[in-house]
């Protein structure tokens, strides 16, 4: 009978011990668990009494309890130790991570935007990889006649406007095209925030469409990232089919920003990055 209680104490005690673990599904910064100097990667587990070391103190990371509910691990909540390090345990820096899935929906046709503040807003805009190619409604927006779409951003030093590409009756965000000035390469984030204009040389005629932020996110780091937290997932029997692709939607609006859910689908199809069912 002893033997038995033991047996039911060991595997409640496990049970505690498992239910206490984070599933590292993001990094923002370099995180490393003192005990081992390793550095904190996506698809790590930590346990709460984990004792890490912020290398910076906006250094974060979001971990996923074993129900799938998303937290951040804030550097922010660390303070410096007599070496001048930012140290905490796991429990003391975790709080919920804030939603803004109601907020960061954006709308609208990629194959034929009428509007172009429904289809960015004025806020963050999430870009998977390098471009992003989207059609303007032709009717509204036709690329003949001198008419076409500049990108314009400030440099800290001065402005800088680039003619859009164009494929045919598509427009190309292209990082690499839009960010190189003079033989300098900018950084994005160091640009906000961008404004579009639909431009006629002939008459410089300029109409100001939208003023947004654009977010490019490295298309491998998304991909290995999705790919962990769908793993994680539907090995806990968390969910997965449907409802498992609307979860990946949410994690990259809460993550990363806005993204149009059409184009966001079309990209995760292409990656098969969950089993179907």
């Amino acid at each position: 009978m002893k033997r038995i209680f033991a047996f039911i104490l060991l595997l409640f005690t496990i049970s505690i011990t498992q239910a206490q673990d984070y599933f590292v599904a993001h990094i923002k910064g370099d995180i490393e668990v003192k005990g081992t100097n390793k550095k904190v990667a996506v698809g790590d587990q930590l346990n709460k009494t984990d004792e890490l070391r912020f290398l910076t103190q906006d250094a974060n990371a979001v971990v996923m309890t074993m129900e799938g509910k998303r937290m951040v691990l804030n550097g922010k909540e660390t303070k410096k130790n007599n070496d001048g390090e930012f140290i905490s345990f796991v429990q003391d820096v975790v709080l919920p991570l804030s939603s803004n899935i109601q907020l960061s929906t954006r709308g609208g046709d990629p194959n034929n935007i009428q509007d172009f503040k429904t289809f960015f807003g004025e806020e963050k805009y999430v870009i998977i990889g390098d471009e992003l190619k989207v059609k303007p409604d032709p009717g509204v927006f036709p690329i003949d006649n001198g008419w076409s779409f500049i990108y314009r951003y400030e440099t800290g030093s001065r402005p800088v406007n680039k003619i859009v590409a164009n494929q045919g009756a598509e427009i190309v965000l292209d990082r690499k095209q839009l960010y190189k000035t003079k033989g300098v390469v900018v950084d994005p984030e160091k640009s906000y925030p961008v404004k579009l204009f639909y431009f006629n040389s002939n008459n410089k005629d300029a109409k100001e469409l939208v003023t947004f932020h654009p977010v490019f996110v490295d298309e491998n780091t998304l991909t290995v990232e999705l790919k962990s937290v769908a793993t994680f997932l539907e090995n806990n029997n968390v969910m997965k089919g449907r409802e498992l692709m609307d979860e990946l939607y949410k994690f990259v609006l809460d993550v990363h920003g806005p993204i149009n859910k059409s184009i966001f689908f079309d990209w995760l199809n292409s990656k098969e990055l969950i089993t179907r069912g």
